[in-house]
């Protein structure tokens, strides 16, 4: 396997092992509690990715599509509000992306790049982003997750769950 090759799936593979990590002893309810009503729960945020997953794992090639078909998500209410079946999920998901990349070289990335990703809406995309976008949406995602624990955990005066004494966010 290409050394780049290699680093990109080390990467997705800390990435989604961390992200599962902040997901452990998640309560039914802090899994749907919001801070404010318009807020996004962590199953809303789940939900989500379930749904923006496949697109990831199609693109490289790790799921049935016609070669130069458009890959579309999946509507977001054809994915239940289901924690534990999301997460089963989306760890298949992870599990099967890897899998591709592994048999891939840089130039099959590039071309699959290119493909999922003509029309770019910021402009020109890396050249090698399907390799890495997944896990970059996912550690957005994780730090969403990880702030609305600790406030879960603030508003029942409890100590936050990721850094309790971190210097740089005082206690009041």
């Amino acid at each position: 396997m290409d050394k780049a090759i290699e680093l990109l799936v080390e990467m997705n593979e800390f990435v989604w092992a961390r992200f599962k990590k902040d997901l452990e002893e998640l309560t039914v309810e802090e899994a749907n509690w919001r801070p404010v009503p318009e807020a996004n729960t962590i199953n809303h945020i789940l939900r989500h990715l379930c749904v923006d997953a496949p697109w990831h794992l199609a693109s490289i090639g790790g799921a049935q599509q016609t070669p130069g078909a458009s890959v579309t998500q999946s509507p977001a209410d054809s994915v239940p509000l289901d924690f534990e079946r999301t997460v089963k999920e989306l760890d298949a998901i992870c599990t099967r992306l890897s899998a591709g990349l592994r048999v891939m070289t840089l130039s099959d990335l590039q071309q699959h790049s290119t493909r999922a990703y003509v029309g770019h809406p910021q402009g020109s995309a890396p050249e090698h982003l399907l390799g890495f976008h997944l896990a970059l949406h996912l550690t957005a995602h994780e730090g969403q997750i990880r702030s609305l624990r600790n406030l879960y955990r603030k508003t029942r005066k409890e100590p936050a769950r990721f850094f309790p004494d971190n210097p740089t966010f005082p206690a009041q």
